[in-house]
C-alpha cells in the first residue's frame, strides 16, 4: 500500500531465524477457542508471510515460505477469516494462504506487473489489486482464485487501495499522478475524472461510516527531512477533497483509522515515528509516537486496542505495538527476522453466535399447608 522508492531499492534477502515475540503488558485478553486474531505480517527481505498471535504477542516460530524473490508487499484477509490474499510484487502475483492450516496454495495467480495492495470486498467476493508498473487495478473472484482477463486502467503508479463499507466503491492512490482513481464495483468502471490529493498519494483508508477517505501524500519518493508530508481526506458521497490538507508528517506512508472512527494513525517513515489525528477535527496530535527505524505498512486490531507498525529498516527486524488509549509503544518490539516487514492484516473477529438458550425456570416446591 505504501512502497516509498528508497524502500524498494533496499530490499534484501535477510536470514530466516526463530526468535519469537514475548507477552508484555500490551498483549490482549485471548478470545474464544477458534476465534483468535492472528496478525498477518508480509517481508519483502525475506520472501515469506509472518504471523503473529494478538493475545500473546507471540510470533510462530515458522514463517510462511512464498518463494525467493516473491518481495510480498499488501495483505488482506477474507471477511469470513479463511484465506489471505498477498501480493507478490517481485512475482507478479497473489498468493493465497489458508488462514487455518497457515499453508499457501502452491498455484499463484498471475495479475498486473509490479503489483502492490490488496482488498477484499466486503462480501469477500472480489480482490482489487493495484498493478503499479501497468497502472491497472486487476479483479480477482474469490471463491474461482480466477483473475478478470480484462484490467482496469487507473492513474499513474497506483498504489494504496481501499473499499468503502459499502462495498460500491474503490479508492485508489495513484502516485505518479497525485490523485485518486475511484471504481465502481459493480460494473469495474473507474470515474472518468479523479481527484486531485496531494503530492504522491501512497495509501488511503475509508472511515467505517463510510463518509471520507483519508489520504498519505509522501511528498516524493524519497524521505527529505527538508519536506514534510501531508494527509488529504475526501468526501466520499461528494468526490471532494478538503480544501486544507493536514500537515506535519515526515514522509508518511500508511494510514489506519479506529474502528470507533475517533482516531486516524499515520506512519512516518522519513522520522521513525506514527502520527495521531483527531478525526472529527482533523488535527495532528503535536506529540508523535516514536518506534523503529521506518515505519512503514500499519493496522489496527479489530477491536480498536492497539496498533502495529511494520519496520520496514530496523535491526533486529520488528514490529511495533502502540497502545491506542495511551498512545505509548511497547518497549518490547515483536521480532519478525525474515527482514523488511511492510504490510499487516488481522484475521476478523468471528461473527457474534446466537444468543444462549433461556435457562428453564426451576419450578417451586409445593409447601404443605399446616394441619396439625
Amino acid at each position: 500500500m505504501m512502497r516509498p522508492a528508497a524502500a524498494l531499492a533496499a530490499l534484501v534477502c535477510a536470514a530466516a531465524g526463530a526468535a519469537v515475540g514475548v507477552a508484555p503488558a500490551g498483549a490482549q485478553q485471548a478470545p474464544a477457542a477458534g476465534c483468535e486474531i492472528t496478525a498477518f505480517v508480509t517481508n519483502a527481505g525475506g520472501s515469506s508471510v509472518s504471523t503473529i498471535d494478538v493475545a500473546t504477542r507471540t510470533r510462530d516460530p515458522n514463517d510462511i515460505p512464498l518463494g525467493m524473490g516473491a518481495t510480498p508487499s499488501g495483505v488482506a484477509i477474507t471477511p469470513d477469516r479463511t484465506t489471505a490474499f498477498v501480493v507478490n510484487t517481485g512475482f507478479g502475483s497473489v498468493s493465497t494462504i489458508d488462514v487455518a492450516t497457515r499453508t499457501k496454495n502452491p498455484v499463484d495467480i498471475p495479475v498486473g506487473s509490479s503489483p502492490d495492495s490488496v482488498a477484499i470486498t466486503p462480501d469477500g467476493a472480489t480482490a482489487f489489486v493495484t498493478n503499479q508498473t501497468d497502472n491497472s487495478v486487476s479483479t480477482i473472484d474469490v471463491a474461482t482464485r480466477t483473475k478478470n482477463p480484462t484490467d482496469i486502467t487507473v492513474g499513474a503508479n497506483p498504489l494504496g487501495i481501499a473499499i468503502t463499507p459499502d462495498g460500491k466503491t474503490v479508492y485508489v492512490a495513484n502516485a505518479n499522478g497525485d490523485t485518486v482513481s475511484t471504481i465502481d464495483v459493480p460494473t469495474r468502471t473507474k470515474d472518468p475524472t479523479d481527484i486531485p490529493v496531494g503530492h504522491t498519494p501512497s495509501s488511503v483508508a475509508i472511515t467505517r461510516d463510510g463518509t471520507t477517505a483519508w489520504v498519505t501524500n509522501q511528498d516524493g519518493p524519497f524521505p527529505n527531512p527538508g519536506i514534510a508530508g501531508s494527509v488529504s481526506t475526501i468526501d466520499v458521497a461528494t468526490r471532494t477533497k478538503d480544501p486544507t490538507d493536514i500537515t506535519g508528517f515526515s514522509h508518511p506512508s500508511s494510514v489506519a483509522i479506529t474502528p470507533d472512527q475517533s482516531t486516524a494513525f499515520v506512519t512516518n517513515f522519513g522520522d521513525d515515528s506514527v502520527s495521531a489525528i483527531d478525526v472529527a477535527t482533523r488535527t495532528k496530535d503535536p506529540t508523535d509516537i516514536d518506534v523503529n527505524t521506518h515505519p512503514i505498512g500499519l493496522a489496527i486490531t479489530p477491536n480498536g486496542g492497539n496498533v502495529y507498525v511494520a519496520n520496514f529498516d530496523s535491526n533486529p527486524p520488528s514490529v511495533s505495538t502502540i497502545d491506542v488509549t495511551t498512545r505509548q509503544s511497547d518497549p518490547t518490539d515483536i521480532p519478525v527476522p525474515a527482514g523488511n516487514p511492510v504490510e499487516i492484516a488481522f484475521t476478523p473477529p468471528c461473527p457474534p453466535g446466537p444468543p444462549p438458550a433461556p435457562t428453564p425456570a426451576t419450578p417451586l416446591a409445593a409447601t404443605p399447608r399446616f394441619t396439625g
